[in-house]
């Protein structure tokens, strides 16, 4: 519903409320156009008879308020009126699907990706709807054009594989150790993996991402 907040002023020529309206949704256009979201506007009383207003203008009711039930305000200052105007936003629930086909393995690019709206968002649980959780994942299994990408279909890349030699920088309180040994498993910089040194003994340490193992004694 319209609230008038200024007493209406009942005058023969009047302001054209479509007018408004279309200031309005231009407005809220404007204002969502970096969001996935719908609006629906309400509309102004034809009724009314304001003053002709040359350079209206309008605004958020309440800028921290720019979602759900909530409103703009239409205002002339040099009329004097100002008009209340409902707006109800609708967030979008967005995910991710796949442009075309992959398999388990590849390493995927923001090529092979786009954000698409869920049909029904009670389906959406845990479909990824952020390209930068994506580009750069390997796929942990194939999946065809289109599909869903969902946060276990993907993983972070290994940066360090099973038997490969890797740098273990191992340290303490008092002392740092630089020494090679050999991974005993795949792993993703921030995992943890087992690396057999040469001497035989297995230490476990923390992925760096440029492939080396740190071990905290």
């Amino acid at each position: 519903m319209l609230a008038l907040l200024w007493p209406s002023l009942a005058m023969a020529a009047g302001q054209d409320m479509a007018q408004l309206e279309k200031l309005a949704d231009k407005f809220v256009q404007q204002e969502l156009a970096q969001r996935p979201a719908s609006y629906k506007l309400g509309q102004l009383d034809r009724r009314l008879a304001l003053p002709v207003c040359a350079r209206p203008t309008v605004a958020w009711a309440d800028p921290a308020v720019a979602s759900g039930n909530t409103a703009v305000v239409i205002q002339c200052a040099a009329a004097g009126w100002t008009l209340r105007l409902p707006v109800t936003i609708s967030e979008k629930k967005m995910g991710l699907v796949l442009t075309r086909s992959v398999t388990a393995g590849e390493v995927l690019q923001e090529s092979d990706i786009k954000l698409v709206e869920l049909p029904n968002p009670s389906l959406g649980r845990n479909v990824l709807g952020e390209a930068a959780l994506v580009v750069g994942q390997t796929m942990r299994s194939g999946a065809p054009a289109g599909a869903w990408l969902r946060n276990f279909m993907v993983r972070a890349p290994f940066v360090v594989r099973a038997n490969q030699p890797v740098k273990v920088l191992a340290g303490g309180d008092d002392f740092s150790v630089v020494a090679e040994g050999i991974a005993a498993g795949n792993a993703a910089a921030g995992e943890a993996v087992s690396v057999r040194m040469q001497s035989g003994r297995v230490v476990r340490g923390m992925v760096q991402p440029d492939g080396s193992v740190r071990v905290v004694y």
